[in-house]
């Protein structure tokens, strides 16, 4: 999973993205794009490691996006350059700012999350548009007699057309699968999952009512984090860094506000391998298939597909060792067509 973390200047986006990614940027200021793969802690990962000993033991990982403009860019707004790197993104962190900072002023002349947020939004609406408009222009103007499967993207493309003109995203519409299917080849940024995050100088301070109203009437999601403070905890122990997040009143840590909000808004589920070679969890969309799911770990997995061997997790606990599962009636096994649920442990059987 590709996170791309999108912000206006002065936002506090790339602190954002340090404190995800727990690094320090400090010394890698000159390059043009940062990218962080970060693991998604699994407490039965945990668990079944500490069961089968492994050589190995691996965690999904989600793959965090930021970019460093230039100066000259940074003053006219988002770099437009990072539009291209956030079409390989599964899902937009959008950064707006509300702390004061005498040393890095607003992108506006008044510190206004409502209106950040209107202007990342005009943003991604007008690059879909551009690209819509282009294919658009391009079908209608055809010199040919456009195909039946032609004459279907032009309407669909006449749809978003209309669509993004009116100021809206497409994450907001539901569409057919063959439209899903061309916005997917356009990689639109607009009909990607997206998560706010306000980025504040104190969770204690109230927030604007009108970005409330907003956020609320329009059913944005989104979280507020004090990136600073966040990021200066993880410099800490884990007992001082949980102890001091108490005293600051921070419930959740934002990598795992992160994680939990985008996995089910992309509709994610991990299953896992294991063996005294390795613990593994894998991401997969749910309601896969078996035979899909085998196809994540290998290609030949899936072309000689015979049977999945599962069990899941829970009744595993009971257990504790995959033979004792098999004698107890908990281990299965299923077809191709079987739909993989999350925390189910499974050992694939394939010929080739």
């Amino acid at each position: 999973m590709k996170i791309g973390i999108l912000g206006l200047p002065k936002s506090g986006k790339t602190t954002i993205f340090q404190l995800l990614s727990n690094k320090n940027l400090s010394d890698n200021l000159k390059e043009r794009f940062f990218v962080s793969s970060v693991k998604v802690k699994d407490s039965r990962i945990d668990y079944l490691s500490k069961i089968f000993n492994p050589k190995k033991t691996t965690y999904p990982v989600i793959d965090f996006i930021d970019y460093n403009p230039p100066l000259e860019k940074e003053e006219k707004g988002i770099d437009l350059e990072y539009f291209t790197k956030l079409k390989e993104s599964d899902g937009i962190l959008k950064v707006i700012r509300f702390f004061e900072n005498e040393v890095y002023p607003p992108y506006f002349q008044d510190i206004s999350p409502l209106k950040e947020l209107t202007e990342l939004d005009d943003h991604t609406i007008l690059t879909d548009l551009e690209i819509v408009e282009r294919r658009y222009e391009k079908l209608k103007n055809a010199k040919y007699r456009l195909s039946l499967i032609e004459t279907a993207e032009l309407t669909s493309l006449e749809k978003f057309k209309n669509i993004l003109s009116d100021g809206r995203r497409l994450s907001e519409f539901k569409f057919s699968p063959e439209e899903e299917k061309i916005i997917k080849n356009f990689s639109l940024i607009t009909a990607k999952e997206e998560i706010i995050v306000i980025n504040t100088d104190s969770l204690e301070r109230s927030l604007p009512q009108d970005l409330i109203d907003y956020l609320e009437k329009n059913q944005r999601e989104y979280f507020i984090v004090s990136a600073l403070e966040e990021k200066e905890l993880n410099e800490l122990d884990e007992e001082s860094k949980k102890e001091f997040a108490t005293e600051m009143k921070i419930d959740t840590f934002a990598i795992d506000n992160v994680i939990s909000k985008f996995y089910k808004k992309l509709d994610l589920i991990t299953f896992l391998t294991v063996g005294e070679d390795e613990v593994k969890g894998w991401t997969i969309k749910n309601k896969t298939t078996a035979l899909k799911a085998a196809g994540k770990i290998h290609s030949d997995f899936e072309k000689g597909f015979i049977k999945a061997q599962v069990v899941s997790f829970e009744d595993f606990k009971k257990y504790n060792s995959i033979k004792d599962c098999s004698k107890n009636g908990v281990l299965r096994l299923e077809g191709k067509d079987y739909l993989v649920k999350d925390g189910d442990i499974i050992e694939f059987k394939f010929n080739l």
